[in-house]
């Protein structure tokens, strides 16, 4: 069923109700408008489309700092610095009209002659029945500016400081990989790689990696820098040791976004650091340390050095080392050991100083000249002293071994050629004749094979005895090997014939003195030789010449019936023979 149908003047009533709450509900807008308008904070101006000012706020003026009923009827444009102008002309209307809005930048010049760096954001505003106009919103940005310059100027400076210091300086994102690095960073690598996007912890020595990756999460957790050092691993597989420490960055909202590092390389002071360390332990160590100043009166002394010389630390500081000395080395030495310091800054060398007791012993020692920072001026002198006693026995005997037979403790076949080789240089210079005499025992292969080894090693110790009786201590007495031996006379005549009757002599020593009856653990044995001789005068002849000369002499000893001697003669065989019993010895 259809409702009844309302009077024509009740809904005329109603859309009259209707306009009326419109047409208030409308003014309560405008008016709310042009309240905020009016006391908005920002700066409104209202601006004709040929760029005049038709209306501006309160904010307006006060940013232009002008009256504001001043501004009413002026153009915009007097407020722009003239540099402006032209792109306040160009991007501002221009746009605005056909666009609908704007935004740009621009300097502004204010009514008290200052400067205003604004933000200019312009709405095109169409009405029925008027002109368009421009709303345009100016922003004060001078202190963004100043911060966006000021921020520019610390970014130069941070690049300045990055690129010329020798430090390494990276910026990291939180995960550890580089954003930025200083170039001489990049130099570290030896190379200007672009390290951006890499992991700052890869060349960081695996046992160092750990710490200084919690050091890192440490520090973004935190927000508070930590200082630690590691080792750095080269391309080239050297190591650096890099002291480094981080502080963060932080964004707006004050979490932390990025993570300064700053290092620098340390190895020298690492090294250095380590070397005192070093010298702290060795002063206390084995090794006889002594200090002095530079007037070189003692100032310290370790324990090692009080055991190795006696001197307790009271008793040698004060004095000088001059305490130690054993006299057997003259002032030319210690002339030698100060100019070697003085011009190179060191000494080392073998050295027999005296201990408290009085005994002379051998040293090894190193004096070093230590300077000031500027190693301009020697500040102290450090002594190290190693007591070589044992080593120097220990040298001897290997000597020994090596140029003495161990049985006889004669000297062998590399000492007799050492000396002869000096021997016959000497009488090639002076003249005077040698003697080489090669002796062999008479069937000593018979005394071994009957008696056994024991008797035979008696036998020789025995005639080595026998052969040094027999000689100067300027001549030598060697043993070859088996049984043969060699004395080599030095210092005879200069006339042949003299040295051959003095080489005779000699020879008719060792005859007798072999020939007598030897007492071999209780048993009497005799022993006769064979001896050959050869003389020398001068260079002509090698040492192997020699040898074999005393060997073929030896030889016809042997052929004449033995226990005789005979000299070496390239000729004919001539002479005789002669037995000790007789009191003279064959020759030729």
């Amino acid at each position: 069923m259809k409702p009844p149908a309302q009077p024509e003047h009740s809904r005329l009533e109603q859309q009259i109700v209707k306009l009326q709450h419109a047409l208030t509900a409308m003014e309560s807008a405008r008016d709310h408008f042009a309240d905020l308008y009016e006391f908005a904070p920002s700066a409104y101006f209202e601006l004709t489309e040929e760029g005049v000012i038709a209306h501006a706020n309160q904010a307006g003026a006060e940013l232009l700092r002008v009256e504001r009923k001043e501004l009413p009827g002026t153009s915009f444009l007097r407020f722009v610095a003239p540099g402006d102008i032209d792109l306040l002309t160009e991007k501002l209307f221009g746009p605005v009209l056909s666009e609908g809005q704007v935004s740009l930048e621009a300097s502004l010049l204010r009514g008290d002659g200052s400067s205003l760096a604004a933000q200019l954001d312009g709405l095109l505003l169409t009405r029925k029945g008027a002109k368009p106009v421009v709303l345009m919103v100016v922003t004060d940005i001078g202190a963004r500016k100043k911060s966006e310059l000021a921020l520019r100027e610390q970014e130069k400076f941070f690049r300045l400081i990055a690129e010329n210091l020798g430090d390494f300086i990276a910026v990291l994102d939180l995960e550890g990989r580089r954003i930025y690095n200083s170039p001489s960073y990049q130099r570290l690598f030896g190379h200007e790689k672009d390290l951006r996007g890499t992991d700052s912890f890869a060349e960081i020595h695996e046992e160092d990696r750990a710490r200084i990756r919690q050091a890192f999460v440490d520090t973004v957790r935190t927000g508070e820098g930590q200082r630690g050092d590691y080792r750095f691993v080269l391309p080239d597989g050297s190591i650096r040791w890099m002291e480094s420490i981080g502080a963060v960055i932080r964004d707006n909202a004050g979490q932390v976004a990025r993570v300064v590092v700053v290092a620098r390389d340390v190895t020298e002071r690492k090294q250095a650091d380590i070397q005192l360390r070093i010298a702290a332990a060795a002063f206390e160590a084995d090794m006889a340390i002594l200090v002095t100043g530079a007037d070189k009166v003692i100032q310290r002394v370790n324990h090692a050095f009080s055991e190795l010389t006696g001197y307790s630390a009271d008793e040698a500081v004060g004095q000088t080392p001059r305490m130690l000395m054993s006299g057997r080395h003259d002032a030319h030495f210690y002339a030698a050991m100060w100019e070697s310091i003085h011009r190179g800054g060191s000494w080392h060398g073998e050295i027999w100083n005296r201990r408290k007791n009085g005994e002379i012993y051998p040293q090894w020692m190193t004096i070093a000249a230590v300077r000031d920072v500027d190693g301009l001026v020697v500040t102290h002198y450090v002594a190290t002293m190693t007591d070589i006693s044992e080593r120097k026995a220990a040298e001897e005997a290997i000597r020994h071994l090596a140029l003495y037979d161990d049985l006889t403790q004669l000297p062998n076949r590399r000492l007799l050629m050492d000396r002869l080789q000096r021997a016959v240089a000497t009488c090639a210079r002076s003249g005077h004749h040698g003697a080489l005499l090669l002796i062999d025992l008479d069937k000593f292969k018979e005394l071994n094979d009957t008696h056994g080894h024991d008797h035979g090693d008696l036998l020789l110790q025995e005639v080595a005895a026998r052969l040094k009786s027999c000689i100067r201590e300027v001549d030598t007495a060697a043993r070859l090997g088996g049984d043969e031996f060699v004395v080599m006379l030095s210092e005879l005549s200069k006339h042949p014939d003299e040295a051959r009757r003095q080489a005779e002599s000699v020879g008719d020593k060792i005859l007798v003195a072999l020939n007598r009856l030897y007492v071999l653990l209780g048993k009497e044995h005799r022993s006769t030789p064979s001896i050959g001789i050869t003389l020398y005068v001068d260079q002509r002849k090698t040492i192997d010449d020699l040898i074999k000369q005393a060997d073929l002499a030896m030889y016809q000893s042997k052929a004449a019936g033995r226990n005789t001697m005979r000299f070496f003669d390239p000729g004919p065989p001539a002479g005789r023979e002669s037995s000790p019993d007789e009191g003279r010895s064959g020759h030729r």
